[in-house]
């Protein structure tokens, strides 16, 4: 009889495509079918999970999902000095782009569906996304406003350099070059979710990263 399991599936810790995976999530990645189809599928086997999660134990961390489940990434599982800085440092990231994420994804939204938020997967057709701006004021200020147009005046140059600036954030991935056809990943899901929370929590004081030290009743 023929043994048809391959070597990944044999050794899927020694395997380049695991080494990979660990790396991206390490990264801050969030691996879903969408931007990352192979390590996706790697991750969607329970052994995997499961050797992702020892692995990630080791070093403080743990495998988190996003709330559709769609995504996996790495969360801290403690909130150590270290956990605290590197806390710190995303949430002072998202909260410096926290008003391009909003204005964009709102845009989106504007020109997608408007009662409706991104969802993992999505097609988004670069060509179609431009028509519907050239015919809508709205859209048109919505776009100019963004701070990706700031050096831009042509509508198609203000939704070119936002697509490039989401590809590289890894919000989209190019599922189509020749049609200019763009899809949705999971990582536009993890960015609603922080916003949401942002939201739900107002009263967070935002990182004061110049301050020298702790003020009495901040959070330390």
């Amino acid at each position: 009889m023929t043994d048809t399991t391959s070597a990944t599936d044999i050794q899927p810790a020694s395997s380049e495509a695991y080494r990979t995976l660990l790396t991206q999530l390490l990264s801050g990645q969030v691996i879903c079918q969408w931007s990352a189809p192979s390590l996706a599928r790697l991750l969607e086997r329970e052994e995997i999970q499961n050797r992702v999660d020892r692995w990630a134990s080791e070093i403080g961390m743990k495998l988190a999902a996003t709330s559709s489940g769609a995504g996996h990434y790495l969360v801290y599982e403690g909130f150590d000095s270290n956990a605290k800085a590197v806390s710190r440092e995303l949430f002072t990231r998202l909260m410096k782009n926290l008003r391009f994420y909003v204005q964009t994804l709102e845009m989106l939204m504007n020109a997608l569906h408007a009662e409706m938020t991104l969802i993992p997967g999505e097609e988004l057709r670069f060509h179609n996304l431009l028509n519907q701006v050239g015919q809508s004021p709205s859209l048109q200020t919505q776009l100019s406003n963004l701070p990706s147009s700031k050096r831009h005046t042509a509508y198609k140059e203000q939704l070119d350099s936002l697509f490039n600036v989401l590809l590289k954030e890894g919000l989209l991935v190019e599922a189509n070059a020749k049609h200019s056809i763009y899809q949705v990943t999971s990582r536009v899901e993890l960015v609603q979710d922080l916003i949401i929370f942002i939201q739900e929590n107002e009263e967070l004081p935002e990182p004061e990263i110049d301050n020298p030290g702790p003020r009495q009743g901040q959070l330390t």
